[in-house]
């Protein structure tokens, strides 16, 4: 334990801006991450089907092989083809390169099922989602080469986006001609009618880490139109950043309170939204310019900054009374720019915005207890509001940048509002006074091992713990460590979850801890740690195997998926998993996606359903139990930052919401209400 070093505690000021009088707080139990923290949401019961598709993505079909007249072949709404024709092993030495011709007239190939060649037969296979795992067809060969290849009928032609994920190199070749040396997001113009489309891929890393797959996935570019069902309602939100690391944007999930919703926006700003229509009703900001001292208020620097400050006032204030313009988007977000500098210049140390963290300096779910509300950006702003948006104080809490960046949403406990900058550090919820502090990694270095995951609250014998994602628990009245090795615990990104009379934690490699909890607070509290091995070295993997998503706990089993879409059931009890599958959630992993780096979305169980969301817009929804049991496949067909050089389909990585008939769907570029209109 020490005293708040390295912590900047500033001043309070207040926001002006115009506002609509919430309905009368409840003072109900506190809601935050996940809602309760479980993901669970048992009264609700939202639907379990809904779409939004383009009529260009209706309009597709696939045939591995060559239709004859008058066959149609197979729809293909979501993207998706699920018949292909391979060949493989094809030998390829290392010191050939991807962009050269493996085979004699490789792009004009047109092949049949069963037909042979001097490198094998080719044959067809049939898919359920979009992974086509050759280390499972074909073994794992150093030095080859798989072909694949399919027929893609359009009914309008055009260009469609591919989202293609693989490890090692990979090739496509269109109707006889060769495109892209490279995996990711890819422009392919369909002809009108039939298509043929030939993708050779090639292993990546060697020896026993070998990953050979393909995960093609096809999306409308720039669609005018979308057809859409059981949709209630799409709000476009402010705050989407087009940084070269994907900006993370979208990542804070909604909170419910009452008839409001409330979730963050880039790069400081608290949305508040009526949860019948998502009309916003106003933007608050918690910036560097509200946490200002009376002494840097003085500063001619300020000036500048304040004068910043009202003009982007006004455009809130404009996007709120709508209808929003993409030049007023960018007018704000100019502004906000400007902001961070102008602040910089008051005190170039304290105020150096550092660099854009993964999830974004705001992709932080704030929490509430029915009374206030309570954010944390990654510039280091932690700030309380009332339920109107007017804000009641804000301080800043910054150390040194950590790889990727913070990642864990501020926690309600005890009368204190608690956030991980390194250390373990918490405020007095109703004054914001410093409480403690407590270090949890060293202050120096990029990669000290931080744990990524957000805190959960846990009482033992009356008294209320902190369950941090790297295994340690610690006391809320003063931040003592009462459990967890000397070094800080493992670095993990999923959020420990609370069930019964256990904390659940999914190590980001293979283990489900379970920590026994004792009925008294002893030092060192004697938990009882069992590590449940979550094997899932059989399936395809993308740079590392990792879970980032937290489990849903729910009569005695563990639901968990990893970054790859493997999806594993674990009876706890008896310490084994029940079965793992590849779920059909096309997923997508590239380098530069910040956050959307694969499957990052926990699991959420809404009424009888459990919601498992991809990152591309796909949700599936499953009967929880001991054998798998698929409901439906949803799509959200939406492109976000259009005529941007990141133009792409919209991402999704935050947590389901559930409430009553509706489910809330926040994407990088708007929340999306789920449910009759």
């Amino acid at each position: 334990m020490r005293k708040l070093c390295g912590v900047c505690v500033l001043g309070v000021s207040l926001v002006l801006a115009a506002w609509a009088p919430a309905s009368e707080p409840t003072g109900g139990p506190t809601t935050g991450w996940r809602g309760d923290g479980t993901g669970k949401y048992p009264a609700a019961d939202p639907p379990t089907q809904w779409q939004r598709v383009s009529p260009l993505m209706k309009g597709l079909r696939y045939s591995a092989n060559e239709p004859k007249e008058g066959e149609a072949g197979r729809p293909m709404p979501d993207g998706v083809v699920r018949e292909w024709l391979v060949l493989g092993p094809v030998p390829f030495p290392k010191e050939n390169k991807i962009d050269k011709e493996t085979l004699p007239g490789e792009a004009g190939l047109a092949p049949a099922d069963a037909q042979k060649t001097e490198h094998g037969t080719w044959k067809k296979v049939t898919l359920d989602s979009a992974y086509l795992d050759f280390a499972t067809l074909f073994g794992k060969p150093a030095e080859a080469v798989a072909f694949v290849c399919t027929r893609i009928y359009s009914e309008t032609g055009g260009a469609f986006r591919l989202n293609f994920t693989s490890t090692g190199g990979a090739r496509i070749f269109l109707n006889g001609k060769a495109g892209p040396a490279y995996n990711g997001r890819i422009k392919v113009d369909l002809a009108k009618g039939w298509n043929r489309l030939l993708l050779r891929v090639a292993p990546g890393a060697t020896g026993e880490n070998i990953t050979w797959y393909a995960v093609p996935v096809f999306h409308a570019f720039t669609p005018a139109t979308y057809e859409e069902s059981g949709i209630a309602w799409h709000t476009v939100l402010p705050g989407i950043w087009g940084a070269f690391y994907g900006g993370g944007q979208g990542v804070s999930a909604p909170i419910i309170v009452g008839d409001r919703l409330y979730m963050t926006s880039e790069p400081f700003d608290l949305l508040c939204l009526n949860k019948a229509d998502g009309k916003l009703l106003w933007i608050r900001r918690a910036s560097y310019f509200e946490a200002a001292t009376d002494d840097e208020k003085k500063k001619p620097e300020y000036k500048d900054a304040e004068a910043l400050a009202t003009k982007l006032d006004a455009a809130n204030a404009a996007i709120v009374a709508g209808p929003a313009t993409g030049k007023l988007y960018d007018e704000k977000t100019n502004l906000e720019r400007d902001l961070q500098k102008a602040m910089k210049a008051v005190d170039p140390e304290k105020y150096a915005f550092g660099t854009v963290p993964d999830i974004g300096y705001s992709g932080f779910t704030p929490t509430s207890d029915g009374q206030h509300l309570y954010t944390w950006s990654s510039s280091g702003a932690v700030a309380c509001y009332d339920m109107d948006g007017k804000l009641q104080w804000t301080r800043i809490a910054r150390l040194p940048d950590v790889e990727h960046g913070l990642s864990s949403s501020p926690l309600l406990v005890g009368g204190k509002v608690v956030i991980f900058n390194r250390d373990l550090v918490a405020f007095d919820a109703k004054t914001g006074a410093p409480a403690w502090a407590t270090p949890i990694v060293a202050h120096e270095g990029v990669n000290p091992g931080q744990p990524h995951g957000t805190h959960v609250a846990v009482t033992v014998g009356g008294v209320p713990l902190i369950a941090v994602a790297n295994g340690c628990f610690f006391r809320a009245s003063d931040g003592k460590k009462l459990y967890g090795p000397k070094e800080g615990g493992m670095q993990s990104v999923p959020s420990p979850v609370v069930e019964g009379d256990a904390v659940y934690q999914m190590t980001s490699g293979r283990d489900l801890c379970v920590f026994g909890l004792p009925r008294e607070v002893a030092e060192p509290l004697p938990l009882q740690l069992r590590r449940i091995p979550v094997d899932i070295s059989a399936f395809p993997k993308h740079y590392l195997p990792w879970h980032l998503s937290s489990p849903i706990i729910h009569e005695g089993l563990a639901y968990v998926v990893n970054n790859s879409a493997v999806f594993s059931v674990v009876d706890v009890a008896e310490g084994k998993v029940l079965y793992q599958k590849l779920l059909d959630l096309d997923v997508f992993q590239a380098v530069n996606e910040g956050a959307a780096r694969g499957i990052g979305a926990s699991l959420t169980l809404a009424g009888k359903y459990l919601y498992i969301q991809g990152n591309s817009g796909t949700t599936l929804v499953l009967a929880p139990g001991r054998t798998y049991k698929q409901i439906a496949k949803n799509k959200i067909e939406n492109v976000v930052m259009v005529g941007h050089w990141a133009e792409r389909q919209e991402r999704f990585m935050a947590n389901p919401v559930a409430d009553g008939k509706l489910l809330f769907l926040r994407g990088e570029g708007g929340l999306w209400a789920v449910g009759a209109k």
